[in-house]
């Protein structure tokens, strides 16, 4: 979100009073980076946003900052939103950042399976963990190596890196449902090419001998 358009992702106030406008006037406005209706279309969304994310089934201490995620995009997509369809984008933005989360999880929990705890994402400075971090981004590395380009780009930039499918199709100036395609192919291949270099196996080896 640029600065002439930031607003506090603080719990939400009673919504602006009728005579804000409609919502096409007050998108406008929000264009103009009018910070009183930044905080008036924050206030109006904010708690069907934090409702949608826990009906979506994100923990209730992730809820927050998901708001702040799907608010920070919206504010920046202001030019793409139709008079009438905001309710719907946040929606979808709030989906997207909520599987965002879920998918995320899912390869912490896949690195731990094959790479034997070691979570290259993980953020501890523990010299056990370190070495345990060091070892799987060796094998990573490796497999990563013998991906496609294609493939290896989408997979180090959601996995690893943690950037979203949006940001993703933006940076790469591709399609969101090709980004979506390419990290598929890239996860089967990835799994494939770890098997037959069997870096795995050596995981789980080193893994029992500790």
């Amino acid at each position: 979100m640029s600065s002439n358009t930031a607003v506090r992702m603080s719990e939400p106030q009673t919504p602006a009073p009728p005579d804000d406008g409609d919502e096409a006037r007050l998108l406008a406005r929000c264009r103009l980076g009018d910070p009183v209706a930044v905080r008036a279309l924050y206030d109006r969304h904010a708690r069907v946003v934090l409702a949608n994310a826990r009906r979506l089934g994100l923990p209730a201490e992730e809820v927050e900052d998901v708001a702040q995620e799907v608010f920070s995009a919206a504010f920046e997509a202001l030019g793409k939103i139709q008079s009438g369809a905001l309710t719907a984008f946040l929606f979808r933005l709030t989906s997207n950042r909520v599987n965002d989360r879920f998918r995320r999880r899912r390869v912490r929990e896949t690195f731990a399976r094959w790479f034997g705890q070691a979570d290259p994402t993980a953020h501890d400075d523990g010299p056990e963990h370190l070495a345990l971090r060091r070892d799987a981004e060796r094998r990573v590395g490796r497999i990563l190596a013998r991906m496609s380009h294609k493939k290896r780009v989408v997979f180090a930039l959601f996995e690893l890196q943690e950037i979203s499918g949006v940001e993703i199709a933006e940076q790469l100036q591709i399609p969101i449902d090709t980004v979506w395609t390419r990290l598929h192919h890239a996860r089967i291949e990835f799994a494939r090419v770890g098997r037959s270099l069997e870096l795995f196996e050596e995981a789980r080896t080193r893994g029992t001998e500790r």
